[in-house]
């Protein structure tokens, strides 16, 4: 009896294992971009399929931290092999580059900036040589599907038409206006705003004239700028004609996008949108706290407030006069701080160390769900901003540059935290917005967001897992059924201005007619002769 068990055991094994092995998929994934906090949002995702069975070949500047543990995940970097990263993909944005407005002329300087480091990333991803290393893998094993980021530029588009490749886009942050096109999703200026705007809702009049222009001058000229460079410079390194907007709207199957319901509100979507706000959240990730973190927050008597401005951003470049206003306003407070600091000298000399922890890189996810973390002053990027909506935490945030407006009006809006403008910190300001931030509401409007943001029929990760194994297994024929009708029409039919025209039209003609019927009807009748009656 135990004979024949095993033997079944091992049957069904092998069984498993065949089968595992024929619905394993090829995914080729490109992520040029050099900011660490982009590739995050991905890594998760890649490391899902891989642990599945599926395998990958993945060009990207930043490398995988647990690359070498993984037996189906090929690392081909675009970066140099003996960078330190750690110089390169964090900490690299100073407090300088802070943009306190959002008028046209900052939107479209941040346009030129993110245009610029997307053509070096495009540069450096053709120079590396791994594009001809795929075309020549791709004969051998097909690939199934392109995963990469929509984000600044489009030139690794170029494979994903010479390999006739589905592709799947993620956006890590909220959607860029030049994608809404994409998959045909509305992007409805009088409220839905993009990854370049922040207004608090409702937004005025001035504030819906600046996102309307955003949203259509945006989107035009990426195509005719960005785009154009994109094929230009595909041209000059593969010799080939390729229209990469072209290629976005055929064959994109669907975009996942970092954010929720929960924080960005209620849009409209369609069937190629799919929301995996905090996808890049795992239980790992909660449990990653030193010695000596633990033990600065076992002694706090009264909690924590967590500062941290991203990874991107050098929080220590703050010039001294903001910096020694949030000492002093530190100090008058009854919490603890940690906070991330990345020089090796204390922004004041003599604090006190029960009072202060200072740390150059901090497990953020840890700390903002320990339960001694009471507040959490962000730079409102999107992935701590969605780490404390998952651990139910208030916050202050301070916007430097791009989405982090938008993000931070956002939850200001769902009544977790309040903005303070990089400008405006200063001891007064300071206090009011932490004072008012002491407000019990605002704690318990943050656990009760972090159910419903937490709360979700399926996972983010699981969401997007689904959606690349969908699409794998059904090709160019799941973006055939997904895409919408609308894509392949002409703006002037899509706004179904032929139909308004003919209307239009037609009233007048209706109008001139009644207008002709009246004036006829009231001219004066001529009187009729009498004719004299016979004698």
């Amino acid at each position: 009896m135990k004979t024949t068990m095993k033997r079944a055991t091992l049957i069904g094994f092998c069984v498993a294992l065949i089968l595992s092995g024929a619905s394993a998929g090829n995914v080729l994934a490109i992520f040029p971009h050099f900011g660490y906090s982009h590739f995050k949002v991905a890594l998760p995702i890649l490391t899902e399929l891989s642990q599945r069975g599926h395998h990958l070949t993945v060009i990207s500047y930043v490398r995988h931290p647990q690359a070498a543990q993984l037996s189906n995940y090929e690392q081909l970097l675009i970066s140099d092999v003996n960078e330190d990263q750690s110089n390169t993909t964090i900490n690299v944005v100073p407090l300088t580059e802070h943009t306190p407005t959002r008028s046209l002329k900052v939107l479209l300087t941040e346009y030129y900036d993110l245009y610029a480091n997307g053509q070096i990333s495009c540069e450096h991803f053709f120079k590396s040589g791994h594009v001809a290393t795929v075309l020549e893998r791709h004969k051998q094993q097909p690939y199934d599907v392109l995963l990469t980021e929509y984000f600044t530029s489009d030139c690794q588009l170029a494979i994903a038409k010479l390999l006739n490749l589905p592709i799947i886009g993620i956006s890590t942050c909220a959607l860029m206006p030049y994608f809404y096109d994409r998959i045909d999703l509305p992007d409805t200026p009088s409220y839905v705003q993009s990854e370049y705007v922040g207004f608090a809702r409702p937004l005025q009049w001035s504030e819906r004239l600046l996102n309307f222009a955003q949203a259509k001058l945006l989107k035009l000229i990426y195509r005719l700028h960005t785009n154009r460079a994109d094929n230009a410079l595909i041209k000059r390194h593969l010799n080939i004609d390729v229209n990469v907007d072209a290629v976005a709207r055929a064959q994109t199957a669907f975009i996942l996008g970092n954010q929720h319901y929960s924080h960005m509100g209620s849009r409209p979507r369609t069937q190629q949108f799919l929301e995996v706000g905090g996808v890049h959240i795992t239980s790992q990730d909660e449990h990653q706290l030193s010695p000596r973190i633990v033990q600065f927050l076992e002694q706090s008597k009264h909690g924590v407030i967590f500062i941290s401005w991203g990874s991107m951003v050098r929080a220590s470049s703050i010039d001294a006069e903001k910096r020694d206003a949030i000492i002093k306003v530190l100090l008058q407070q009854p919490l603890d701080v940690i906070w991330k600091w990345e020089s090796s000298e204390q922004p004041k000399p003599q604090l006190d160390d029960k009072k202060f922890l200072f740390v150059k890189w901090a497990p953020q996810l840890a700390l903002l769900c320990h339960q001694k973390v009471r507040l959490f002053w962000a730079h409102a990027g999107l992935l701590g901003l969605t780490e404390a909506l998952h651990c139910g935490k208030p916050l202050l945030m301070t916007p430097i540059y791009g989405d982090q407006f938008l993000n931070a009006f956002a939850a200001q809006d769902r009544g977790i935290g309040l903005k303070l403008d990089y400008q405006d910190i200063n001891v007064e300001m300071l206090q009011e917005s932490l004072r008012e931030l002491s407000k019990p509401s605002y704690a318990s409007r943050a656990l009760q967001l972090s159910q419903v943001f937490n709360q979700r029929e399926r996972t983010p990760l699981e969401t997007a897992i689904w959606s690349v194994e969908h699409v794998m297994q059904h090709g160019m024929f799941a973006v055939e059924l997904l895409q919408s009708p609308g894509i392949e029409l002409n703006w002037f039919i899509y706004h179904s201005l032929d139909s308004l025209a003919i209307i239009f039209v037609g009233l007048l003609l209706l109008n001139e007619g009644w207008r002709a019927l009246s004036q006829h009807q009231a001219q004066p009748k001529r009187a009729k002769s009498k004719k004299p009656k016979k004698s």
